[in-house]
C-alpha cells in the first residue's frame, strides 16, 4: 500500500492518522512542481493529494480513501453527523487552501473582493 501526499496537507494528514498502525509506504511529494508533480500527474488525473495505491488500484480524495481503507480495515464507519462534521472540516479546508494557492500566487488575497470574502466567509461558519 503506497500513499501520496505531502506533510502539509491536512487530507493527508487524516488518511496518515488512519494507516498509522497498519504498514504502508508514504510518498512525500513536492506536489506543484518537477518530477514530483509528474509522478502525481501519472498517479491521480484530479493532480490533488492524497490518492493511494493498493493491490494495483488507485483510489482518489481523502473522503473516498477513509472509506475504502475503513472497509479493508474493519474500521468502523463514520455517523451521519460525523460525515457532516467532516464535511464542515473539508468546507474551511477547502477556503484555507483556495486563499494559500491565490497567495503564493501573488494575490493580495487582503483585497475586498467576492472571491475572498466567501473563501473566509466559509471558514468563519
Amino acid at each position: 500500500m503506497k500513499l501520496y501526499g505531502s506533510t502539509t496537507s491536512p487530507y493527508v494528514r487524516r488518511i496518515r492518522i488512519v494507516l498509522a498502525s497498519t504498514e504502508h509506504k508514504f510518498l512525500n511529494l513536492q506536489i506543484f512542481s518537477g518530477e514530483d508533480r509528474e509522478l502525481l500527474a501519472s498517479r491521480n488525473p484530479t493532480l490533488k493529494v492524497p490518492c493511494l495505491e493498493d493491490d494495483g488500484q488507485m483510489i482518489f480524495d481523502s473522503r473516498i480513501i477513509y472509506n475504502y481503507l475503513a472497509d479493508k480495515l474493519d474500521h468502523e464507519g463514520l455517523s451521519w453527523e460525523e460525515e457532516n462534521q467532516l464535511t464542515l472540516i473539508d468546507a474551511a479546508n477547502d477556503s484555507f487552501v483556495q486563499l494559500m494557492l491565490l497567495k503564493r500566487s501573488d494575490f493580495d488575497i487582503s483585497e475586498d473582493k467576492m472571491y475572498y470574502r466567501l473563501q473566509n466567509e466559509r471558514i468563519e461558519a
